[in-house]
């Protein structure tokens, strides 16, 4: 089995089974979209957590974590930023996934990485970066494949303060990593990793 991811422009092949669900859907009910934002970077956030960590939620199950819901309600990242009107908020997120053969785990890990406004309690709201609709579900995600033993996913996101589309007002916000495994699921769990990492730039 081998599984292809390239996020942004996403393209992801499945193979090696039959019948299995495909990541990206096809939709292209979707209208193409550019966001951008450029600033001066202000300050650097750092969250991390190097221990192993199991999750049995399965994307598509409704587990209820995350923006629609399709996440462990528990996120295995949590910061907190202030973002001020036309802002940059930049975030890169790096893991350590196990593999099924290994771990008995789905064939992906999938992730989100949201904004919730602690003012006025708006969100989870995914940041700029992610699939909008795995399996045709509308929970944003990216995902990774890992091979037989271990592979890190490494992801970007980005997100403009003000009030463009996809745009977050300014206020305190808090900032969530949500996971979960793919529908195509392992024996004994959804997903396991370690070396968990979130480095926000704030501009």
């Amino acid at each position: 089995m081998r599984t292809i991811l390239l996020i942004g422009a996403a393209t992801l092949a499945l193979t090696g089974q039959a019948g299995a669900k495909s990541f990206l859907t096809g939709d292209t009910t979707t209208q193409p979209f550019v966001y951008n934002c450029a600033a001066t970077i202000g300050n650097v956030i750092d969250v991390g957590d190097e221990a192993q960590h199991t999750t049995k939620a399965v994307f598509g199950t409704n587990p209820g974590g995350g923006e629609g819901g399709q996440f462990d309600k528990t996120p295995v990242l949590t910061t907190r930023v202030t973002l001020t009107d036309g802002a940059c908020l930049d975030a890169h997120f790096s893991a350590d996934m196990g593999g099924q053969d290994l771990y008995g785990t789905s064939q992906m890990a999938m992730f989100q990485v949201t904004l919730t406004n602690l003012q006025t309690g708006a969100g989870p709201i995914h940041m700029f970066g992610h699939y909008e609709k795995p399996y045709g579900i509308p929970s944003p995600a990216v995902a990774l494949g890992p091979e037989p033993d271990v592979d890190e996913i490494g992801a970007n996101f980005f997100q403009h303060v003000g009030t463009g589309r996809h745009d977050v007002p300014p206020g305190v916000y808090r900032v969530d990593v949500w996971w979960a495994g793919s529908p195509v699921v392992g024996p004994t769990s959804a997903a396991t990793g370690a070396a968990f990492v979130l480095k926000l730039y704030n501009h």
